[in-house]
């Protein structure tokens, strides 16, 4: 295939829902700056009856033994999660040019040796041969491909390329930044010195925010990702609904915070007060190794203090996905942004560092009272698709090998160069 003209597309699997979007770049050649070309695509995942996550000892037995065994009803589950993701690629190829579609994808959970499959997930089914599956989908839907798909990648990296390499991104004018985007789960991405850091590539220094316990007890992804913001509200509103049901469990925390409802303001002062906690370990951590927490378990005290990167001072963090929402949204910032900076700052404060806390507090006049937090040193992502521009950018990268490539026209879709595919 010579001079084909191509659909980039970037898709985000997350366990929720899948979601694929058509991505353009300006100059594909020196690939430097991607963006969603059109609304993109979305598909729920159909549930199995019967079906729940393995436990994650299993899943990690079966996953050091290299003998993973999806069970009957897990196999079924794990088929309409890649037949989602089928359908949902083809109807951004549909609602495009109908070029050959260079794909890449993102994923929560270990991948298997050969990067094309999931072995251990929290909440979902495993799928061993997820992208073999896929392609095979595609196939039977008539979508042809540019090139196998490279490998399936991590969602949480792919929001790191995503900030990089995205318009608007907030990884690009900084040196050294942490990411924490709060979905379904936590997604975790690091840049350092420039480059970005993969959380796989730094496991004997750093944990992933669902390992690490919080000062609350359980880890830091059962309280404040999206869906767990959501479902500890839930179910501090039921334990305290009067007789007559109380307040409706399925309203939003930051909706319900915003009527006035108590639990909801209580619950997300809370919220954001380990939210911060995880922010300030992470600041912690990078400039002066683990820090002594006996609380957050034996295989927290047993990374290394005395990684490549000790010293280093963030430049930036970023909040994204949906608390990213709730931190941008002007009408929570009493309820959440105030007071998650509020508690950042009285931990950096707090901690005794005197490198830390001229570069990240604001001069004050001394008071406890008067601690805040230096002005854009937390900052709220822009690009909720961070994720699936992330995967497009590494299917380009891994394809492209760094010669131009010519981009297919199509919705809002600007025009890149040519490349002989090899």
């Amino acid at each position: 295939m010579k001079n084909e003209e191509i659909t980039i597309i970037g898709v985000d699997a997350g366990a929720t829902e899948v979601k694929a979007h058509a991505v353009s770049c300006g100059d594909l050649h020196q690939q430097t700056s991607f963006a969603l070309a059109g609304p993109g695509c979305s598909r729920g995942y159909e549930s199995v009856p019967g079906f729940t996550t393995v436990p994650m000892a299993v899943q990690l037995a079966q996953r050091d033994a290299g003998d993973i065994k999806p069970g009957s009803t897990e196999f079924q589950q794990g088929r309409l999660w890649v037949d989602a993701a089928a359908d949902a690629i083809r109807d951004v190829v549909q609602v495009g040019s109908g070029c050959p579609a260079l794909i890449g994808v993102g994923m929560p959970g270990l991948k298997t040796p050969d990067g094309r499959g999931v072995c251990v997930i929290n909440n979902g089914p495993r799928i061993p041969d997820y992208l073999d599956a896929l392609e095979d989908a595609l196939r039977r839907r008539g979508i042809a491909l540019a090139a196998p798909v490279a490998v399936l990648g991590s969602d949480a990296d792919y929001c790191g390329l995503g900030e990089q390499y995205g318009a608007g991104g907030l990884f690009r004018d900084v040196e050294n930044a942490y990411y924490v985007g709060c979905g379904t789960g936590i997604a975790d991405a690091l840049k350092l010195r420039g480059r970005l850091v993969p959380f796989d590539g730094a496991q004997a220094w750093l944990h992933k925010a669902w390992q690490i316990p919080s000062a609350f007890g359980p880890t830091f992804e059962r309280l404040v990702s999206a869906k767990s913001f959501n479902r500890v509200y839930a179910e501090l509103v039921t334990v305290a609904a009067s007789d007559d049901g109380g307040a409706e469990p399925r309203v939003f925390p930051e909706v319900a915070a915003l009527a006035g409802h108590p639990i909801a303001m209580t619950w997300i002062d809370a919220a954001s007060l380990i939210l911060a906690e995880l922010i300030f370990e992470r600041l912690w951590t990078i400039k002066n190794g683990r820090p002594l927490a006996p609380h957050r378990g034996e295989a927290y005290l047993r990374l290394d203090p005395n990684h490549e990167y000790r010293g280093i001072l963030l430049d930036r963090v970023v909040i994204g996905q949906r608390l990213g929402m709730v931190y941008a949204d002007a009408r929570c910032e009493g309820l959440f942004r105030n007071r998650l900076e509020g508690h950042l700052a009285a931990l950096i404060a707090h901690s005794g560092d005197a490198e830390m806390a001229p570069r990240f507090l604001a001069p004050g006049d001394g008071r406890a009272s008067a601690v805040a937090l230096r002005p854009g040193l937390v900052q709220p992502s822009t690009l909720r698709a961070a994720p699936a521009l992330g995967a497009a950018v590494a299917a380009v990268q891994a394809w492209a090998g760094g010669q131009p490539i010519r981009a297919a026209p199509g919705p809002s879709r600007s025009k890149g160069a040519s490349r002989r595919h090899r």
